[in-house]
């Protein structure tokens, strides 16, 4: 599953999106004037310093691809994984397809730094190490931590500025979902399950996980109440009958039109939607905001989310 463990948590609500574009396109970057040295923590503690912002970097997690390109440091990058499809139309070395990666490719484009968002064979990730190679982890599971990714992935390309529009604009955009939502309470909130996957199942997204994450924000209730990513029982689903039913865009509508799901409300009322991108939902970065704003308009169409406008000038738009 090229999902990963994903999101929610306390929402600061800032007041208005300020500061200038700073990025535009492929364009250089207006970096940050050198203060001294540059330091992070990654998410299994690794601390790494760095003397000035990093120019040559490999990316193997599609989140922070589409993070350096919104930061305007793309030009940054020297190589990407498979699953990297935003921004489109990319001449970067491909050097990585989950859970392998191509390490002599990599040596040779002489990265400072790869990303990436699980870990790959400790056997490769020492060839960095040893070639002084930076292996930085990021895997956002909250809100709060992609805000984290953008900082960090801004402090060591310099762009901490666009980091903090982008994620003034995340926290607005969250402010203003709650907003439209501050009505659904109780009773009028819809039970919803996520199909993630057929394979071997009933795969669905739990508690702690970074989809329903989405679902707290939106007013919906998760009928998977169990930890992480997990096959439900199929008596589990039918006994709880979803009021709406989510397919990930792998699955077939015509999964629905058998036990457990056609006799639920779900199906009876035509309350059963295909996701429009499935990488909306699974790759932790900013976009999630656009995939927050079809939930809320899909389920509660009385309650539109208006998105406030991205304030980062890209050729390729992030909106799907």
């Amino acid at each position: 599953m090229k999902g990963r463990t994903k999101i929610v948590a306390v929402i600061v609500i800032v007041a208005l999106i300020a500061g200038g574009v700073l990025a535009t396109g492929y364009g250089r970057t207006i970096r940050s004037h050198s203060t001294g040295s540059i330091t992070i923590t990654d998410g299994q503690n690794r601390t790494y310093t760095f003397q000035e912002p990093l120019t040559r970097i490999v990316s193997l997690d599609p989140a922070a691809t589409a993070t350096f390109y919104a930061l305007g440091a793309y030009h940054d990058l020297v190589g990407i994984d498979y699953y990297s499809m935003y921004p489109p139309s990319s001449n970067l070395s491909v050097v990585g397809d989950y859970p392998t990666m191509n390490i002599e490719q990599i040596l040779n484009l002489t990265p400072q730094a790869v990303i990436a968002f699980s870990d790959y064979p400790q056997s490769q990730i020492q060839q960095l190490l040893s070639a002084n190679i930076a292996y930085i982890y990021i895997s956002p599971g909250s809100m709060t931590q992609i805000e984290q990714q953008n900082t960090i992935l801004g402090k060591i390309t310099g762009t901490s500025a666009n980091a903090t529009i982008l994620n003034n604009w995340m926290n607005a955009s969250i402010s203003a979902a709650e907003t439209a939502t501050s009505s659904i309470q109780g009773s009028s909130e819809l039970s919803v399950f996520y199909y993630l996957s057929n394979y071997g199942g009933y795969w669905t997204a739990g508690n702690n996980t970074f989809i329903d994450s989405f679902f707290l924000i939106a007013h919906l209730r998760n009928i998977a109440n169990e930890s992480g990513y997990y096959t439900m029982p199929a008596e589990v689903i039918a006994n709880d009958s979803p009021q709406a039913i989510l397919l990930d865009q792998y699955v077939p509508y015509s999964a629905v039109n058998q036990t457990p799901f056609n006799e639920t409300p779900a199906v009876f009322n035509g309350k059963v939607y295909m996701v429009f991108n499935d990488n909306f939902f699974n790759e932790p970065d900013f976009r999630v905001m656009y995939a927050l704003q079809w939930l809320i308009n899909t389920m509660y169409p009385a309650n539109p989310l208006v998105l406030p406008k991205f304030p980062i000038q890209l050729k390729y738009s992030p909106a799907p």
